[in-house]
Parts: C-alpha cells; sequence; structure tokens
C-alpha cells in the first residue's frame, strides 16, 4: 500500500507539477502552515494547495484554497485589484474583447441563439406545467409603495404609470 507521501508526490506529477526534488519540496509542503502568499494559517475550510504555473509546470508557492483559487498575485503581480487592473489596462482590455468578438461573430451568434432557445423552450414548459398556479398569482391584489392596488401580473406596467413616476420621483432619498 502506498504511503500518503507517495500518493501525494504521484498526485502532484500527474497535475503536471514540475520539481527538481519532491522529496524536499514534500517536506517544505508539510511544515509550511500559512499561505506564502497572504500570511493566513491553513484550516479545514481554507487548506493548502501546491500552485505551480500550468504553462511550464514549474512549482511557484504553498498558497491557501483562497488565494489559489483566486490567483489575484498572478494575475496582477504589480499589486492590482481586479478593479485597479480593469482601470490601468481599459483600452486593451477593450481592443482585445472587440477582435474576440470579430473573430468569433459567428460562433458567439449561434451560441447566443441555441441558449435563447433552451431558455424559451424551459419557460414554455414551466408555464404549462405551472399555468393554474401563475394564472391564480397574477390575479392577486397587492398594494404598491406609491399607495396603488393593482393586480400582481400588471405591477410592472403599473411602474411606468405617471402616477408610480411621480411618487418615485417625488420620494427620492
Amino acid at each position: 500500500m502506498p504511503s500518503p507521501k507517495s500518493n501525494m508526490i504521484y498526485n502532484w506529477k500527474k497535475s503536471g507539477l514540475i520539481c527538481d526534488d519532491y522529496n524536499a519540496l514534500y517536506e517544505t509542503y508539510i511544515e509550511t502552515a500559512q499561505c506564502q502568499h497572504c500570511k493566513t494559517e491553513f484550516t479545514e475550510k481554507n487548506w493548502r494547495c501546491m500552485d505551480h504555473d500550468h504553462t511550464t509546470g514549474l512549482f511557484r508557492k504553498i498558497v491557501c484554497h483562497r488565494c489559489n483559487a483566486r490567483d489575484s498575485y498572478i494575475n496582477y503581480p504589480l499589486g492590482y485589484t481586479k478593479k485597479e487592473y480593469y482601470q490601468a489596462n481599459k483600452e486593451k482590455i477593450k481592443e482585445h474583447m472587440q477582435e474576440y468578438y470579430q473573430a468569433n461573430k459567428e460562433k458567439l451568434k449561434e451560441h447566443y441563439q441555441a441558449k435563447k432557445q433552451k431558455i424559451s423552450e424551459q419557460n414554455k414548459e414551466y408555464y404549462q406545467a405551472n399555468k393554474q398556479k401563475i394564472s391564480e398569482r397574477d390575479k392577486q391584489k397587492i398594494e404598491c409603495e406609491c399607495g396603488s392596488i393593482v393586480s400582481r401580473g400588471y405591477i410592472a406596467k403599473h411602474n411606468r404609470t405617471k402616477r408610480h413616476s411621480d411618487y418615485k420621483l417625488n420620494n427620492l432619498v
């Protein structure tokens, strides 16, 4: 029966981790008690992970599950938050998205049409299965925040009426 150490090293190799000395790395892994990025202690809910570059396979750090999932220290090496990174690279990102859209226009169009069709079919199925319930619910009367009594099925239409709009304008906080 293989030892826990050999199992772990086998799994690292299987996932693509490349290292010169797996035994030394295993000892470091076992002895490490906190994330090498955010310095939080490892717990059952925030366990340790072997982080490696998925392109080269080279080991990077022993990090907690949260840091490994976020990859913030890899994606934003200059210490950016996601928002700051976006602000600093807005034009580059916009250009990339336009190029991607142009290159994949037909594929994206087909994908969204198929998704729209699937949702439409699901909605029809739901409506058929729950027709009576929906009809009863739509007939229920509710009091709107503006004081009007409206059928639940017409609340969206009521929200566009002058009375409701005037109420909203007069009661802005």
